[in-house]
């Protein structure tokens, strides 16, 4: 895997921040570690607002869809709303360190819960409390 290969989409630019190899499936976590590693090597990644590198090994994706109800679509506006909030712009390249910076000056504790309250891992999340 290269930075040419890599896509984030927005709310998984959070969910990085708070991944300790726990998720969906064996195959799901080793994926995210191998990106976690590379991004957290300095490679770049392509922000998106679809399917991301990470999604490509999610168990609810079967022959290129997710099988989740009204996830595609939901998931969709919240990376929307992620990169609007952090003034990034979609389909441009970016360094995972920049980012990280970006969010925590921009992200705080309400800002967080509002983004991802309907997450799953939420109370996973919420128990770091990476934010101000």
């Amino acid at each position: 895997m290269n930075d040419k290969d890599i896509k984030i989409r927005g709310h998984h630019l959070l969910c990085l921040l708070h991944f300790e190899g726990k998720g969906y499936s064996k195959e799901f976590i080793e994926n995210m570690k191998i990106i976690k590693e590379k991004l957290d090597e300095g490679y770049k990644f392509l922000l998106v607002v679809k399917r991301d590198s990470i999604c490509n090994k999610c168990p609810y994706l079967k022959n290129d869809k997710c099988l989740k109800e009204n996830y595609p679509k939901e998931i969709e506006n919240k990376d929307k709303e992620i990169i609007n909030h952090l003034n990034l712009i979609k389909n441009e390249k970016y360094n995972y360190f920049d980012i990280k910076k970006i969010i925590f000056k921009k992200i705080t504790r309400s800002n967080f819960e509002n983004f991802c309250k309907d997450c799953s891992w939420f109370l996973f999340c919420s128990e770091k409390n990476l934010f101000r």
